[in-house]
């Protein structure tokens, strides 16, 4: 049976919370001609408060509405597509042609999984199903980044976050460096955002990587990355301008990887999907 296929945003057409705080926000600030709106926290508790809506947390508007939710039509049709944060309790809405950057068509390569079997039987068999930290877990084994980036890459971090002055808290899937191929040894930076299969490649999560390393690693070479795993277990790296501005982001470089299990990967992970298999069945049958 094949997995059910999510939207990668709610389209927030049933929200009561985050979609009328954010548009009557809209309302108020916006001017014809303008290509950006600014707010703040205080303007997110006070739409609360007006429009009678109870928020525990208001900064998770922001949240659910910049990754979650699909912004309201009446905002996209302005053309602001971007929402970031430019602040601790600041906002701003943008002017952008897409919130979600596409994947694009390129070449797949085929690559043998070289997980190491004590770890890739504890992962699902089908990869569309691992998260984030598992695909990234894969990748280092298989050495893709390697053959993305043509340089030897080392991981440095995982699961960073850290406050950034611009923009306030960012958050870093994993940071890796890469052996650069120049005199001064200075090493690249790879900032990293790995996305599941039901997760979308947002503009502003690359633009507050780039904008973090910025800040963080002064004078070295910036080559942001997004890894995207797909419902048909693809996985899609993805390699963007070091733009800081959301809206500037291109992406310069692509390419898919499909990986195949290992005669003694088979072995061992075909037994686990068969007793899975009649495990559902069995509760099916209840």
């Amino acid at each position: 049976m094949s997995k059910q296929r999510r939207s990668l945003q709610s389209h927030g057409k049933n929200s009561r919370v985050y979609v009328p705080i954010i548009r009557e926000i809209f309302r108020e600030k916006f001017t014809p001609g303008c290509t950006a709106i600014d707010f703040t926290l205080d303007d997110v508790r006070r739409w609360a408060d007006v429009l009678g809506i109870v928020t525990r947390n208001p900064a998770d508007v922001i949240y659910r509405m910049r990754a979650r939710t699909v912004l309201p039509l009446e905002i996209l049709e302005a053309g602001f597509y971007i929402l970031r944060a430019i602040g601790r309790g600041k906002y701003r809405l943008e002017v952008a042609e897409s919130t979600i950057l596409e994947i694009p068509d390129h070449p797949i390569t085929e690559a043998l999984d070289l997980t190491p079997l004590p770890v890739r039987r504890l992962l699902p068999e089908e990869l569309s199903e691992i998260d984030e930290q598992g695909l990234l877990t894969m990748i280092s084994y298989c050495k893709l980044l390697d053959h993305f980036t043509g340089l030897q890459v080392f991981r440095l971090r995982s699961h960073v976050r850290k406050s950034v002055a611009t923009i306030g808290q960012a958050e870093l899937d994993e940071i890796d460096v890469g052996v650069a191929l120049r005199d001064d040894e200075i090493p690249v930076i790879f900032p990293i955002e790995a996305k599941a299969a039901d997760e979308p490649v947002n503009r502003v999560q690359i633009s507050a990587m780039v904008i973090y390393c910025a800040e963080y690693f002064p004078g070295h070479e910036i080559r942001p990355l997004a890894i995207k795993l797909d419902y048909d277990s693809l996985i899609h790296f993805l390699e963007f301008n070091p733009s800081p501005e959301a809206a500037n982001l291109k992406i310069v470089k692509s390419c898919g990887y499909r990986l195949s299990l290992s005669d003694r990967q088979k072995a061992v992970l075909t037994p686990k999907v068969q007793k899975a298999a009649v495990k559902m069945a069995a509760e099916l049958n209840e």
